[in-house]
């Protein structure tokens, strides 16, 4: 390990990365959409609360019309959080919830 990097400081600059590609609306997007498939809302929550947090809960919650501590309240994973605060957080973001055709693969067996 070089001089003045502690194991701790390691993981802040991947978030520092993660933060700064989050910036990028299309690539916040992808990130959120791929959570999404996940299926599991902590995953989720845990993706909207990095995109939140990378362009600043103040701003995004001035933005989305929602107040601060409300926007914290929201991003713990065990507290419900309605489709239409989703909504205004993401719109927020620049980001919009679409969706896609599930494609079938065909496998071997089923041809």
């Amino acid at each position: 390990m070089t001089k003045g990097k502690t194991p701790a400081s390691v993981p802040s600059k991947i978030r520092e990365r993660l933060y700064e590609k989050l910036q990028d609306p299309t690539y916040a997007s992808e990130y959120v959409n791929e959570a999404l498939l996940e299926g599991d809302e902590v995953v989720f929550k845990t993706a909207v609360g990095d995109v939140i947090r990378a362009r600043g809960v103040v701003n995004i919650a001035r933005k989305a019309g929602i107040n601060r501590s409300t926007v914290f309240k929201t991003l713990k994973p065990q507290t419900r959080t309605s489709f239409t605060t989703f909504h205004s957080l993401l719109c927020a973001c620049d980001i919009n919830f679409s969706t896609r055709p599930i494609l079938s693969i065909k496998r071997a067996k089923d041809k």
